[in-house]
């Protein structure tokens, strides 16, 4: 597949294996609280990577980016 068509999944396997790690150590883990887990740590990764994004580019003034 080419690099423009390629998605990011929101969900990769790192992070399903840190969310089922943590999911494993809470006792009786009901559906609705893995779901709001895993939405938490999406939500929590797309802010952390907007915010390098922006202090990168903070930093790195005057360049360029090709967007693909």
């Amino acid at each position: 597949m080419p690099r423009s068509q390629k998605k990011t999944r929101e969900l990769t396997l790192d992070r399903t294996v840190r969310l089922l790690q943590r999911a494993i150590r809470v006792c009786g883990l009901s559906l609705e609280v893995a779901v709001l887990l895993v939405d938490y740590h999406i939500r929590r990764n797309e802010r952390a990577r907007r915010s390098h994004t922006k202090t990168w580019l903070a930093r790195h003034e005057g360049v360029k980016i090709l967007r693909l």
